[in-house]
């Protein structure tokens, strides 16, 4: 016996997708991720979430020469979001 071949038409919603990436709901949640990171990486380490054209953009970065060195030093970045040893 044939099996009958089956294809599924997908159709994207790419108004929907780029407002679901810029709600509030997906900013609250990269907001909270960023900062779970910078907890991680240690004191002296800031947030800055921004809204771009189509999504939500977070930095982690040290905010004093001495988290800078500590990061420069150790990659605490790097670990904080687990990519680093």
């Amino acid at each position: 016996l044939a099996v009958a071949e089956r294809r599924t038409k997908v159709v994207l919603n790419i108004a929907g997708w780029d407002e679901l990436r810029k709600s509030p709901e997906v900013e609250k949640l990269v907001a909270d991720t960023a900062q779970g990171v910078a907890d991680r990486a240690g004191e002296d380490f800031l947030v800055a979430v921004h809204q771009r054209k189509k999504q939500v953009v977070a930095n982690v970065y040290p905010s004093t020469a001495k988290a800078m060195a500590r990061e420069a030093k150790h990659g605490l970045l790097s670990k904080a979001v687990g990519g680093g040893g």
